[in-house]
C-alpha cells in the first residue's frame, strides 16, 4: 500500500515540475525569432541553454545565441519602414548594436521566460 501511495506521489510531483528540454526551448526561441518582423534583418544561430529554473508557471532560461545580420542597416531604412514598429525595430537594433552591416555577428546572453501553453512551450511576449 505504501509503495502505491509513494508511486502516485512521485508521478504527481513529476507532472507538476515539467522542465522543457533544450531542444524544446531552442525550437520555441527560433519560432519567436522567425515570427518577428526583424526576421528580414537578422537570423538567430548557435542557441545554447546555459542554465534554467522553474518559477511559478514559467521556465526561466539563461541562454546564449548569435545574431547574424542578413542585410545592411541602410537598405532596411529605405526598404522596410514597417519594421520600426516591431519589438526589434531598426532604432532598437541600432541602439544596441550600433551601425550594423550584412554578415555582422553579435553574441548575446540573456534570460528568457518560457510559458507552457496548449501548443507547447513558447517565449513569453
Amino acid at each position: 500500500m505504501n509503495k502505491i501511495i509513494s508511486g502516485a506521489i512521485i508521478l504527481l510531483l513529476t507532472g507538476c515540475t515539467e522542465i522543457p528540454n533544450d531542444t524544446t526551448l531552442e525550437k520555441a526561441f527560433y519560432s519567436a525569432a522567425q515570427s518577428s518582423k526583424a526576421n528580414t534583418i537578422l537570423t538567430v544561430d548557435n542557441f545554447v541553454k546555459v542554465s534554467g529554473y522553474i518559477k511559478q508557471d514559467y521556465y526561466i532560461a539563461e541562454i546564449s545565441y548569435d545574431i547574424r545580420f542578413i542585410s545592411n542597416q541602410e537598405e532596411q531604412q529605405t526598404i522596410n519602414k514597417d519594421t520600426l514598429t516591431s519589438g526589434l525595430g531598426l532604432h532598437a537594433l541600432s541602439m544596441e548594436y550600433g551601425q550594423y552591416k550584412l554578415g555582422d555577428i553579435s553574441s548575446n546572453q540573456q534570460q528568457v521566460i518560457f510559458i507552457k501553453t496548449r501548443a507547447g512551450w513558447q517565449v513569453k511576449a
